[in-house]
């Protein structure tokens, strides 16, 4: 079964939940999208242009420090100036190659743009320098998902999680289930969870992941002990947890509201 265009953003949302890949650095991959909606508070696009001014004054006559480089791009970025952040972003690349963060951040900004193929082309070549960052693997998979090419990515992954250590591939495996749970292949999805699960029982990011499947497909109770499950692993006894206890509550509102609804509509009621 191909994957629905419409399933492809939930299905990063769950990623993200369940694994943590976005980067702790100061520029965020996913900086298109988290950087600007901050940034709106700085001003008018008057007072920003000037600022992007200054600061485009200031780059070429001698280099920005790490903050001044993500002012400026924040500005660029608020102001639809794309392709300025665009052409920072490969000069930035230029003068530091290494780092991976400034060419994770141009394949997205690409992808915002609509170039997907250029952003995959991005991502591939990262992913030749850096084949064990997850953040790079993550986008490269959402990419190939997009374009149509998301039989060659469950291919990739199965390689890459077969080829990866027992106890030490959860991020893998996490990412190949739920390629797996959005292209109709519930079973291999529930499989590989409970097998990274397994593997590693300490870590309740699988169980989280395949509660949330079960939930989707309606299994609340079976959905509920996943849950008890992982909370027995993140969690001392007696200690809340916000991610799972947010859900266990949510989806316990909802399970109620649903049979509140059947006897209300009963014959007779």
């Amino acid at each position: 079964m191909a994957l629905k265009a419409e399933k492809i953003l939930p299905f990063r949302g769950v990623i993200l939940l369940i694994t943590g890949f976005i980067a702790a650095s100061g520029l965020v991959w996913i900086g298109a999208q988290l950087i600007a909606p901050e940034s709106r508070t700085l001003g008018n696009r008057e007072i920003l242009n000037k600022q992007v001014k200054e600061l485009l004054n200031r780059q070429q006559n001698s280099s920005l420090n790490k903050k001044e480089q993500q002012q400026l791009l924040e500005r660029l970025l608020v102001l639809g100036r794309h392709q300025e952040a665009i052409n920072m972003l490969e000069l930035l690349i230029a003068r530091e190659p290494k780092n991976w963060a400034w060419g994770l951040m141009l394949a997205e900004l690409k992808r915002e743009q609509g170039d997907r193929d250029g952003a995959r082309e991005e991502t591939s070549h990262l992913l030749s320098l850096h084949p064990q960052n997850m953040e790079i693997l993550q986008l490269k998979t959402l990419l190939d998902l997009e374009t149509g090419r998301g039989k060659a990515a469950v291919i990739e992954l199965k390689k890459r999680f077969e080829s990866s250590t027992k106890g030490h591939r959860v991020p893998t495996g996490l990412l190949l289930a739920d390629l797996q749970r959005q292209s109709g292949q519930a079973a291999a999805a529930a499989a590989l969870y409970r097998l990274i699960s397994n593997e590693s029982p300490t870590d309740a990011r699988p169980l989280i992941a395949l509660a949330l499947m079960q939930q989707e497909q309606g299994n609340s109770h079976q959905a509920q002990a996943l849950l008890k499950e992982a909370r027995a692993r993140r969690r001392k006894p007696g200690e809340p947890d916000p991610l799972i206890d947010g859900l266990a509550s949510q989806w316990g509102i909802n399970s109620i509201r649903k049979k509140g609804s059947s006897a209300y509509l009963k014959p007779g009621s």
